[in-house]
């Protein structure tokens, strides 16, 4: 009896996945960007802010009516200066004249008043500024409890003053003053804390005084416009401050227009400094693109000065060691033996050669004019072949920006007729897989120089792998209605991930004599001929493709 093989055993099933609960769900969507620091500090803040608030209307709550028109007075003045801030030149940040009725409503009702004037002006201001739910309810919250914080102590000190007989006018603007830089630096480290605490960044004091000093100063002026306003309060009453509140309205408003004018043209002028900054790049990136040109013709040229060389060498020598001279020798043994030339060649044992040394002369002679004709042929080619090098430079050389009707291919042709030689005996097979294209109209210039660098490029990248046979592809093909792509792809070293997205940025390369200049301006004509230039790699060894893509402009019917 046969034992029974064992079936493998299968794995207990897995439950499926539990779905996250409401509240999950929710900080997903709300707090994507949270982490778990961030979170936490963020719901403490906001509860703390929430608890403030709730023990300031409680407090307010047992108060007269005329101290709740005064809070709901200043809140909406508060609310109101916070929907027109002044912007500060040159700079991203601004401020309102809130404060100052926020502050005056501290002198006058006390932190819980002024809590919620706070937390008011603070909701008007996030909720210009911001689009999250979680600014919208944190800034009021971190308003509330900094301004509860900072003018309970301040209370607490004018308190202390009271009871010691030193309460004086100069001693409570200076506590007003010391009350707006605490107020300053509690909510300025509330508000920051919550962007560092996502990047886990720790506080860098002199960074956030040159980022945020200015609104410290900001409080301290707000706050003492506030207490003269509270000493002409105690004289005159109500009617001074009603009076003050068109002046400074009058005068936010005078800033707010004021520092958006200033805004304004200096917005003008960075984009007129940002147009002339792009007209010189793209200059030079012409200028550049030419020099690069010319450096490949004479990088060419040098190339077949050296074949002419060495086939000039090879013609010096075949002439100077030439079997003409003996030709010589045996016409003057004729002229010598001319009365018996016959008795000569027949009975001198030196004669009878003589008839087999001319035929083999005459074979000598008709070798060496085979190859001096050879080597002039190649002499002549690679003359020739400068002379085509040096007539499509001057094609170009002092070519403008100028669209007109072109045929694509043949620059493709010129430009292999400016590298060709580079490519020649390199063991580099060259495909070309042309559509047919009409003419378009295009920058004969900008294009030639891109195909002139991109031809270069692919020769360098398979120069750097010897030992293996390219291919150097050059495709032409319609993409769709509206553009036409020009692919240069060769076999060599590749592009590796992290340089891909680099490639094109000026200054980098990866050649030992580059200058990464190159490719950029090949980018930048891409561009200002409306058209893009974009590159593609499977890695390191194997290959790499770049595309240009042009608009598919016909010429225009006459």
């Amino acid at each position: 009896m046969q034992p029974t093989a064992l079936a493998p055993a299968l794995p207990p099933p897995q439950p499926p996945p539990a779905s996250p609960w409401p509240w999950q769900r929710l900080h997903a969507r709300l707090m994507p960007d949270y982490n778990r620091n961030a979170t936490i500090y963020w719901w403490s803040v906001v509860l703390l802010g929430a608890a403030v608030l709730g023990y300031s209307l409680h407090q307010l709550a047992a108060m007269t009516a005329a101290t709740w028109l005064q809070v709901l007075a200043a809140s909406m003045l508060a609310m109101v200066a916070g929907l027109v801030p002044v912007r500060i030149p040159r700079s991203t940040n601004s401020f309102t004249a809130g404060e100052i009725f926020i502050f005056l409503l501290l002198l006058l009702s006390g932190p819980e008043a002024a809590a919620l004037g706070s937390a008011c002006e603070a909701l008007v201001g996030s909720w210009r500024t911001s689009k999250r739910w979680t600014s919208r309810i944190a800034s009021p919250a971190m308003a509330a409890l900094a301004m509860f914080s900072a003018g309970s102590l301040l209370q607490t000190g004018l308190q202390a003053l009271q009871r010691h007989g030193l309460a004086h006018d100069g001693l409570l603007l200076l506590g007003a003053i010391l009350f707006a830089f605490g107020y300053f630096l509690l909510n300025t480290l509330l508000v920051t804390m919550v962007p560092r605490l996502k990047r886990n960044e720790p506080l860098n004091l002199k960074a956030f005084l040159d980022s945020f000093g200015w609104l410290g100063i900001a409080y301290a002026g707000n706050a003492s416009v506030a207490t003269f306003l509270y000493f002409s309060f105690r004289q005159s009453g109500i009617v001074v401050v009603v009076a003050a509140v068109p002046i400074i309205v009058i005068l936010l408003t005078t800033g707010h227009w004021f520092f958006r004018r200033e805004e304004a043209e200096e917005a003008v002028r960075k984009a007129r400094e940002q147009e002339a900054a792009q007209r010189q790049a793209l200059e030079n990136a012409r200028h550049a693109g030419m020099a690069e040109i010319a450096t490949n013709v004479l990088h060419n040229v040098g190339n077949v000065l050296n074949s002419v060389n060495v086939s000039a060498e090879l013609i010096a020598t075949r002439v100077r060691d030439s079997e003409a001279a003996s030709l010589g020798c045996a016409v003057q043994l004729i002229e010598q033996n001319g009365d018996r030339l016959g008795d000569y060649l027949t009975n001198d044992a030196r004669g009878r050669m003589l008839p087999m040394y001319l035929k083999q002369l005459a074979q000598a002679l008709e070798e060496e004019r085979a190859e001096i004709a050879a080597e002039l042929a190649v002499l002549t080619k690679n003359v020739r072949h400068i002379k085509e090098i040096v007539s499509t430079q001057q094609a170009y050389a002092g070519a403008s920006s100028l669209v007109e009707p072109v045929h694509i291919v043949e620059l493709i042709e010129d430009a292999l007729r400016i590298d060709n030689s580079a490519l020649a005996g390199r063991n580099v097979t060259l495909l070309r897989e042309f559509e047919a294209v009409p003419a378009l109209l295009l920058d004969k210039h900008r294009v030639l120089l891109i195909l002139v660098n991109l031809i270069a490029n692919a020769r360098h990248a398979m120069q750097r792998l010897p030992e293996a046979a390219h291919r150097l592809t050059l495709r032409v093909q319609v993409a769709d209605p509206c553009s036409l792509q020009v692919i240069v792809a060769d076999t060599g070293e590749g592009i590796a991930a992290e340089h891909l997205t680099k490639i094109f940025a000026h200054g980098f390369t990866t050649k030992k004599d580059g200058h990464g200049f190159g490719l950029h301006s090949c980018v930048l004509a891409a561009r200002e001929m409306g058209g893009k230039l974009t590159v593609a790699s499977a890695g390191p060894g194997q290959g790499a493709a770049f595309t240009l893509e042009l608009p598919l402009k016909t010429e225009r019917p006459s």
